[in-house]
Order: C-alpha cells, then structure tokens, then sequence
C-alpha cells in the first residue's frame, strides 16, 4: 500500500512540473487550490480511495457515493472498447457537412458569386471527397478528440493511442476532481507527440478562446472529430462546443462575401460617392447636444409602437433599412438609415414605401459592397459609403460587424453622440414567441429549442443567457456572436462622455444602463427641428467624408492586383507538378496553403485573406477523403481532386483580378 501511495504522489509532483512548464494558467488554478485545502480554507468535497487493492475511486463525501460504480480500470477499458474510428457515432462536426447531387453542384459551380453562396467555389470538390467517405466508412486515423469530463482519467491514454490523435481537448467542470486525477494519470505521458488543450473550470469567454486554439491546431482535420464523455451529462457541453464552432469568421462570414466584399466595395469610389472616414472618432456638435435613438427590428420595436409615435421627434433617429417599412407605418422618419446587408432581396424593403417622399430629408449610410439596385434607390447628394472590410479608400478605416444593430451602435460612438437609446437591437428572441424579429421583418426566423443535438443552426437553435430587463432571455448563437461584438465597439470606442442605454427586453450589453421606457418622463426631452437636423447632418458628413477618386486610391487596387497576380502565378506553378504519392501530396498542398494564404502576413493582400478563409473549410474535405480507410487506389484519386482545386482557385483569383482592372479603365 505504501508503495501505491509512493506512486501516487510521485504521479502528482510530476504532473504540477508538467503543467508549471506547459499550462501555466491550469498550473496555478491547481497551486492555488493545494494551498486552500492545505490551510484548511476550502473543505474538500471527495477523497480518493484505493480499492480491493485493485483500483482508484473517487469517494463523494457527503453522501458516500463512488464515482464509479465498477472498478475504474474496467470502466476505462468499457469506454475504450465503445470507441472506433468510424464516420459515424461520436463524431463533433467542426465544419458543416453539405450534401447535393452532382446537377446541383454543377448549377452552383456555373452561378454567379453571391453573398450567400459560400458553395461557389468549394461544392464541386466536397461532392467529390463526400462520395468516397460515407458516414459508415472508418478514418485510418482520429486525428482530433474531444474528452468531456475527465474522472480520475484513467481511460484517456488508451483512447488515444487506439484512435492515434494528436490534438486533444480535454474539458473538465470540476477542478477538485480534476485535481485528484493528477494522482492517477500521468498528462505528460499523455502528452508526448501530441498537442493538449485544457479546459478546467473556466468560463465561456476564456473556454471559448481555448476551443478555437483546439480548432486552429491541425485545422484540416476539423470535418470529424470524435468526442469522448465521461458520463450522460455532455450533450449541453457540444451545443456550447458547437457554439464555440459558429463563432469563427470563416464559419459564419466565409471566403465568398468577403471575395464579394473585395471585389464589389471599388465601384463606388469609381461612382464618386461620399465615403465617411471611420478611422478616427469624430467630434462636433450635432451628435453631442440631441438625444441619439437607435431604432432597429427586434421585438422590442414592435412592442413599443405607441411610444415611438409619440416620442420619435425628440431624438436623432438612426434606423436599418429593415425597419423603415414599420416607421413608415406609424409616420416616423428617421434620420439617418443604415443598410449593410449585399444580399439581392432588398426590394421587399421598400414595400409601401414612397421612397422619394419617406427619405426626402434623410441621410443613408450603406457599406460598400450594398448592391447597385438599392443605392439607385436614393439619391446620391444623400448617400454615405462606408468600407466593410476593405481599405481601398485609403486612412478612411473600415467598419464590419455580423449584423446592422452593432454596427449602428459603434458608428453613433464615432460620430461622438453622448446620450445613446436604444430599442430593438434586442440579439435575442421574443420570450413568448420565440421569433427573432417582429412580423413585419421578411427575414424572421422562429427559433427552435433543441437540447438533444449536438449540431445546431446558429440563427434558430436557443440558449438562455442574461437579459437587460429581465433574468434570462432565449437568444441564439448568431445573435451571441453580435452581442460578443457590441461590447467589443463599446470597450473600444467608447468614450467617458459617451452614456448609451439599452431600452430593449433583450438581451443585457456590457456597460449600457438598462432602462424600462416606461420608468422615464420623455417630455423632458424637447422636439428636435427635423429640417435644420437634416441640413447639419449632411454638412457635417460632407465634412468627414470624401467623394474624390484620388490617385492614392487607385494605387491601392493596384498593389492588390499585383499581389493578386502574385498568388495567380503560384497557383499555376502547382499545376505543373506531378503528384504520385498521396503523403507527398498532402504536404505539398499544406505549402500550397500556406503560400496562397500568405500566413506570414508579408503582403496585406486581400486575396490571399480570401484564400485564408476558403482553405479553412476546403483543406479538410481533401485530407478527409485520404483518411479513409476503404479508399481503394488512393494515389489514383489525387490528379481529380488537384484538377479540381486547381480549377476553383483560378476562377477566384480571375474573377478578383478581372474586376478590379475593370475598375482601372
């Protein structure tokens, strides 16, 4: 016994050397816990227990009850056993999985690039890989694992070595229980030719941060990760996961509107339109003397129409494009209007709308890559450009967020107004309905609450998080990645001056006052004279803007031309290789990646930041088809899949090379 006891503690001084050196962070989350329980200042709540001199348990103090309800070593082989390498069971998806049939991948490869097409380019490469690795074929390899709740972690090593991972995430909820695995399973050992990631009692944000790591780390191998529990408690812990998923830009904003973006945002300098410089904040005295509303189409709008109608001369109005429909329908005019949304169907906007009437006196900020249809709409002495992601209007900044709410919010920061309202950036859903706006928007979702799945849709599936007005609201993953960014724009742009308020029973923002709009005397604020507003607003934005096609500009597209034509040529010298082993290929494709991506961030290059994205998703169809076990002949599939890469890269870097030269003539 008293050589177990030897071991044990030896296994434990190992372990805090290893994560002294490794996992500081976790290192002295388990220091500061030896010390409490040393001073007897935190009362331990279970015991390890060594049992029939055969075994570790964990004994639950308080009702003396065992973690494990057999010997442990048993237990551990009972889940090794249960684990395989198929496609199927078990499986976390850290991409979303398509399927079509070759007709409709053929009609998506010949459309056009649109903001919502994130197939364009990709499709006709994943229906072929998806051909050869059907959900009940086996990986030769796991290359990633997932380990939700640890016990002692007496299973963890042999699941491994049977699935050969290599890159590990390990979460566990309960950092005592953790502690006292460290006597029984050594990490290091575990560790060696492998990358581990710890998740040990920690909160979202930081848990977050450590699961994209996880991602990041062998990224191509991201399309089939299997996840391990430890017991029936896990299925709310892989929504969170997949949660942690949706919030990667490549996931929810991927390379074919950020080509769109790119290659759409120059025509309007061509135009001549007014760009608004956004690199700095903005001072005057229009925003910092009146009362700023943001009024957008959460539930929370619709539920307040009576107050709108009777108080919306007393603020600035700043609006989205979506809501005017509804202002309209109570004779509230706004201000200004924010549209940001490139997407074709914006013509359902303006039903019922006498456009040159309703938005006489109102002046319109649209992002760059707004199609052509929607800013014809307007007239152009009254349209504001804002680049979204893009730089070609040189020291003017860009401004980008997942939704228009957000993006308002940070835009009324930098044009300095003080005193911000808001109601209808909810980024939540209605409690009663559960819809994600109110029924007059064309684009709402109902959402849908699923406790079983492991795979959610990031704009339907619910969560509850914390509420400006009341405790919780159900609210959606999109939404969660909006709010993440509102408080973002308000650490950093918002100044000690600036007070901004949140009049919403929606969701709860980082250092804006909830208010409830009926605890509040609006006659205290005095009508606004709309027509004089009007006139300082464009004055003050011709001001900060600028209409001017300057020569500094243009030499902008053409560094990223020339770059482009860079990335163009590395492409084709690929072409000319002959591939014949598939181990050769897969690295020769890695450098391909990360040349094309300029991962050293030598360039700047927009194109490469758009290859960037695509390979995140592309790479892992292409090493998963090599991984498959049943794949006959693989050195044959090579030359199709590389022909088709091939094809798909040039028709991305033609069409951004096209239409930037076209801009230039």
């Amino acid at each position: 016994m008293q050589e177990i006891e030897l071991h044990a503690l030896q296994t434990f001084q190992k372990n805090l050397t290893f994560f002294e050196a490794n996992h500081k962070a976790l290192y002295n989350k388990i220091s500061l816990l030896n010390h409490l329980i040393d001073e007897e200042s935190y009362v331990e709540k279970y015991a390890l227990e060594y049992r029939d001199n055969s075994y570790f348990d964990v004994l639950e103090l308080s009702s003396g009850e065992f973690l494990y309800k057999l010997n442990s070593f048993q237990h551990a082989n009972n889940i090794k056993s249960l684990i395989d390498k198929k496609r199927s069971g078990g499986v976390f998806k850290g991409l979303k999985r398509v399927l079509a049939t070759d007709e409709q991948a053929d009609r998506i490869d010949k459309s056009e690039l649109s903001f919502h097409n994130y197939l364009w380019a990709s499709i006709k490469i994943i229906n072929y890989t998806v051909k050869y690795t059907p959900n009940d074929s086996y990986m030769k390899r796991v290359y990633k694992a997932i380990f939700v709740g640890t016990g002692l972690g007496l299973h963890i090593q042999g699941i491994i070595e049977k699935l050969q991972s290599e890159v590990i995430f390990i979460q566990e909820k309960n950092l005592e229980l953790f502690r006292l695995s460290l006597f029984v399973t050594n990490y290091e050992e575990i560790s060696k030719n492998r990358t581990l990631f710890f998740s040990i009692l920690e909160d979202v944000a930081t848990e977050q941060n450590i699961f994209v790591e996880f991602l990041n780390k062998g990224n191509n191998y991201n399309l089939n990760i299997k996840h391990i529990p430890f017991d029936d408690s896990y299925k709310s812990m892989l929504q969170q996961f997949q949660k942690y998923v949706l919030s990667q830009t490549y996931i929810n904003y991927g390379y074919s509107p950020i080509l769109l973006r790119y290659i759409e945002s120059p025509k309007y300098l061509v135009q001549e339109y007014n760009f608004l410089n956004v690199s700095k904040r903005q001072p005057n005295d229009v925003f910092t003397k009146k009362p700023t509303l943001l009024l957008f189409s959460g539930p929370s709008t619709s539920n307040n129409l009576t107050w709108i109608k009777e108080n919306h001369e007393r603020f600035i109005i700043i609006s989205a494009l979506s809501t005017c429909k509804l202002l309209n329908s109570i004779g509230a005019i706004p201000d200004i209007v924010i549209h940001i949304d490139p997407g074709e169907k914006t013509s359902l906007l303006f039903e019922g709308i006498d456009v040159k009437t309703f938005f006489k006196n109102t002046q319109i900020f649209l992002s760059a890559n707004v199609n052509q249809d929607t800013i014809n709409k307007f007239e152009k002495s009254q349209v504001h450009v804002i680049e979204q992601g893009s730089k070609y209007k040189k020291g003017f900044g860009i401004l980008t967020s997942p939704s228009v709410g957000e993006y308002a919010y940070a835009l009324s920061l930098i044009l300095s107004a003080t005193e911000i309202y808001m109601l209808g950036i909810d980024l939540a859903l209605d409690n009663e309905t559960l819809q994600t706006h109110a029924d007059f928007h064309f684009g709402k979702i109902q959402g849908q609450q699923n406790n079983d799945s492991a795979s959610v849709d990031a704009e339907s599936s619910v969560s509850y998080i914390k509420g400006n007005l009341l405790d919780q609201v159900p609210s959606t993953a999109a939404y969660q990645l909006s709010i993440q960014q509102l408080d973002y724009f308000t650490q950093y742009y918002k100044a000690k001056n600036q007070n901004a308020y949140n009049l919403s029973n929606g969701a709860y923002f980082q250092d804006i006052q909830p208010i409830n709009i009926n605890d509040h005397n609006w006659n205290n604020f005095p009508k606004i004279d709309k027509c004089s507003l009007s006139t300082s607003l464009h004055e003050l934005l011709l001001a900060i803007g600028s209409a001017e096609f300057r020569n500094e500009d243009k030499e902008t597209i053409l560094y990223q031309i020339k770059e482009a034509k860079k990335l163009n040529k590395r492409i084709l010298k690929h072409q000319k290789i002959k591939h014949t082993n598939v181990g050769k290929y897969l690295n020769t494709l890695a450098k391909l990646f990360w040349d094309l991506s300029d991962m050293d961030y030598k360039t700047n290059s927009d194109l490469a930041q758009v290859y960037y994205e695509y390979f995140q998703t592309i790479q892992s169809y292409i090493f998963d088809l090599f991984n498959t076990m049943e794949l006959e002949k693989p050195d044959k599939h090579i030359q199709k899949i590389d022909t088709l890469l091939i094809q798909q890269l040039l028709k991305i870097s033609t069409l951004y090379i096209t239409k930037l030269e076209g801009y230039l003539k």
